[in-house]
């Protein structure tokens, strides 16, 4: 078997240094925080190679080694039909630095469910939500179970693993599931003359398809059939794109006539643009002569909500974000027509997904039915 790397002083530099299979690997400073990551790093990756050919490598095998190796297969799994990465990955580096901080030294054979268990205690005690943590503990679950894939852990450990229970409301002091609500209209047209036109733009179309900010964001010209009455986008990339799903946005009547006001001001083949609300933001703070900066072709959603951010201020009304207008849209539709309508237009695969996180009960008729029959 191969000799295991050791964490060592190389008196003459004070560097720090290790040897894996005859080659010498400086790791920096000897002692500093810096170097020792670096030695877990190569610790990991020499345990993950000896694994499967050594049972004792399996067994003295880390939670934050472990970690290690899994973000490495995460920011190659993680990412778009471009390759860019989703934030998934961020997600599991959060996960795993509530664990790696708690339990750093513990072997993987020892982390059971009462130490799972007690990660999760201490993340209701740092005050995180319910919906954090259960998120949280479910990542740490899948890292385990990845590991079983890779045979760095046994399948009897994740088995054990599994019987951990999500926290669940009211029978926790973890601060519960508080879902934004949709946005009043009345707050929206508030902020009207607070941002520029590719802005308000922006807020229009998705108020009226419901569509997410990422995706109007990303609205192109040649992205939209224009074919038929009511036009058709399909963004590339979506929330469910990585799983083959595809994606519509209908763009009817009133929604093309915002379109269409946009045609003339894009430079490229971007709807909104947010050059123009730079120039436009210039001149209105400055004057004609001022002169701007050169920006991006398209917004992203960050730079979106903070420009909705800034505007809420300034219309001294309470902050919302872009994402609300989506849960607004498709509030409207299960109140003018039915849920399967707002799932329709949300993009849902079920109905239970808009009913629980979108589409607020319309009570009216129950309450128009109570009046005749109760």
């Amino acid at each position: 078997m191969a000799r295991k790397p050791v964490y060592g002083l190389h008196s003459t530099s004070g560097q720090a240094r290790t040897t894996v299979n005859g080659k010498r690997i400086s790791l920096g400073k000897y002692g500093s925080p810096e170097s020792k990551a670096k030695f877990d790093e190569v610790m990991a990756q020499w345990e993950a190679d000896h694994a499967e050919r050594n049972p004792a490598v399996q067994v003295s095998l880390t939670v934050s080694r472990l970690a290690l190796l899994f973000m490495k297969h995460a920011i190659e799994e993680y990412v778009d039909v471009d390759g860019e990465p989703t934030g998934e990955a961020d997600n599991f580096k959060y996960a795993l630095r509530s664990l790696t901080n708690y339990f750093h030294g513990v072997r993987v054979i020892d982390f059971g469910p009462k130490k799972l268990k007690e990660l999760r205690d201490r993340l209701v005690d740092e005050g995180l939500a319910q919906g954090t943590i259960n998120s949280r503990i479910r990542r740490i679950k899948q890292v385990i179970e990845w590991g079983v894939s890779e045979e760095y852990v046994s399948v009897n450990h994740f088995q054990a693993l599994r019987t951990v229970k999500g926290l669940r409301a009211g029978r926790t002091k973890a601060k519960p599931p508080t879902p934004k609500p949709k946005v009043e209209i009345e707050h929206v047209e508030a902020v009207q003359r607070h941002v520029t036109s590719p802005v308000w733009g922006l807020i229009q179309f998705m108020l009226l398809t419901g569509c997410r900010p990422s995706e109007a964001c990303a609205l192109r010209w040649s992205k939209i059939d224009t074919s038929g009455q009511n036009w058709v986008y399909q963004p590339q990339k979506h929330k469910t794109s990585h799983r083959g799903k595809n994606r519509s946005v209908i763009i009817g009547p009133r929604c093309q006539k915002l379109l269409n006001s946009f045609r003339e001001h894009s430079r490229s083949d971007y709807v909104f643009d947010p050059q123009v609300g730079l120039e436009e933001f210039v001149r209105k703070e400055y004057g004609d002569q001022a002169k701007s900066r050169k920006v991006g072709e398209f917004y992203t959603k960050d730079s979106l909500y903070t420009a909705i951010q800034k505007a809420c201020d300034k219309a001294e009304i309470p902050r919302w974000s872009p994402g609300q207008l989506r849960k607004t849209r498709a509030t409207q539709a299960r109140q003018q027509a039915d849920l399967e309508t707002a799932q329709q237009i949300l993009g849902h695969s079920s109905k239970t997904t808009t009913e629980r996180s979108y589409a607020e009960m319309d009570l009216s008729r129950g309450q128009e039915n109570a009046l005749k029959f109760g």
